[in-house]
């Protein structure tokens, strides 16, 4: 049995500096069954779809996309939070593949990333890039 997954995913507006950070969920299905694990995927996706449309009906560039644990407590939060900064950076597995993470400072991101073995895993590239994000979940658009 595969168990639910939550996934956070970074966009920018096109055309203008404006990013969002969603979290949304795929269901649990079972290792046994493809079309399950089908629904699972797509019941995601289409959240994530209506997510975007609720916020803009212009388009969006993916910048990232983590299916792990996050660093930070705000980003475990039911309703997410707007202005919240965030720091991501690049994995070797290419794009759209990022570890992200709230914290007060660049040193607190790399620190708390350094002390999680999933994300380092992950095998985190470059320098972290700091962002300003409307953090929303799915919970707040239900």
């Amino acid at each position: 049995m595969a168990a639910e997954l939550q996934i956070y995913s970074i966009y920018k507006l096109q055309d203008e500096d404006k990013y969002y950070l969603l979290r949304t969920e795929r269901p649990a299905f079972s290792n046994a069954s493809q079309s399950e694990e089908d629904a699972a995927g797509t019941a995601e996706q289409n959240n994530r779809s209506r997510m975007l449309k609720h916020i803009s009906p212009d388009g969006f560039e993916l910048i990232g996309e983590l299916q792990n644990s996050p660093v930070g407590e705000a980003l475990y939060a039911a309703s997410g939070k707007r202005g919240l900064d965030i720091y991501y950076m690049e994995t070797e597995f290419g794009h759209p593949w990022v570890v992200l993470g709230n914290a007060t400072s660049e040193e607190e991101f790399l620190s708390a990333l350094d002390d999680d073995e999933d994300l380092l895993r992950l095998q985190p590239i470059g320098r972290p890039v700091k962002i300003t994000v409307d953090f929303l979940t799915e919970e707040v658009l239900l």
